[in-house]
């Protein structure tokens, strides 16, 4: 294969994995507390280089690069904005913390910042990604439940307790800070789990009453993504696949051109 019809190929297949990403964003611009995703990519050196038979920017011949490489996508943990519902069983974090929730499958615990919450007929609280259903968990890791699942008289405080007027405190909802962000690993299109974390470590830790942030009832924290970026950042990029394929059109045809006048010279 020619060199310059390599490189522009691997470019384009670049830019289609940054579509991908940015279609997905777009496509959850809706979706309660949706974390944005980047693409990233990065030049990759000669096969020289990258099996270490010379170093980086000698200028010889078996230092050309490669052209640019993927290697995955980045999540944005920002806060998205937090908009009003008037569901009480909807909740916003506000500001940094994260939802424990398990999986009612396979009883496996995950971190999410959704918070559109339900109560099913046992009067516990869940919520369904997917083919997922998953309990929202307290501070004692047990599944958040009211006593009457008819009760009308409940309320959830900005400190994350669940009250009913005919009991009184009931359960006081978990709030944990990841240990290190980079560790987390996104499960579908809300949840996380954790990676390389050390064996009898959780990852996260449960935040003190004294810093706890707020949580709104009756609100939600609704996609970090914003529409307009994305779609600056889809036109780039299908400018860029536009300009490799018309590179790899250039690179064919001079190829056929050359092939053609050496078999006429022969």
């Amino acid at each position: 294969m020619s060199y310059g019809l390599y490189i522009s190929s691997e470019g384009a297949m670049s830019q289609e994995y940054r579509m991908q990403t940015i279609a997905n964003n777009i496509a959850n611009l809706e979706t309660p507390g949706f974390k944005r995703e980047v693409a990233l990519q990065m030049a990759r050196h000669s096969e020289s280089v990258a099996i270490g038979e010379i170093d980086f920017d000698t200028g010889l011949m078996t230092d050309i690069g490669g052209g640019v490489h993927t290697i995955g996508t980045h999540t944005e943990f920002k806060q998205g904005p937090i908009m009003p519902t008037e569901n009480e069983n909807d909740l916003a974090i506000e500001g940094d913390g994260w939802f424990r929730v398990r999986d009612l499958a396979n009883g496996e615990e995950f971190l999410t910042r959704a918070g559109n919450f339900q109560t099913d007929r046992t009067g516990t609280f869940v919520t369904e990604w997917g083919r997922s259903r998953f309990q929202l968990l307290d501070v004692d890791g047990e599944a958040v439940t009211l006593p009457d699942p008819n009760s009308k008289t409940w309320h959830i405080t900005d400190d994350g307790v669940l009250h009913d007027v005919g009991v009184g405190r009931l359960q006081q909802i978990a709030l944990v800070q990841p240990d290190n962000l980079k560790n987390m690993v996104k499960v579908g299109e809300n949840v996380y789990r954790f990676h390389d974390v050390p064996p009898g470590e959780l990852g996260y830790t449960d935040i003190p009453d004294a810093e706890r942030p707020r949580i709104r009832s009756g609100h939600l924290e609704m996609s970090a993504t914003n529409p307009s970026t994305e779609m600056i950042e889809m036109i780039v990029a299908s400018r860029a696949i536009e300009t490799n394929v018309n590179m790899m059109h250039t690179q064919d045809e001079a190829t056929g051109a050359l092939i053609s006048q050496v078999l006429r010279v022969a």
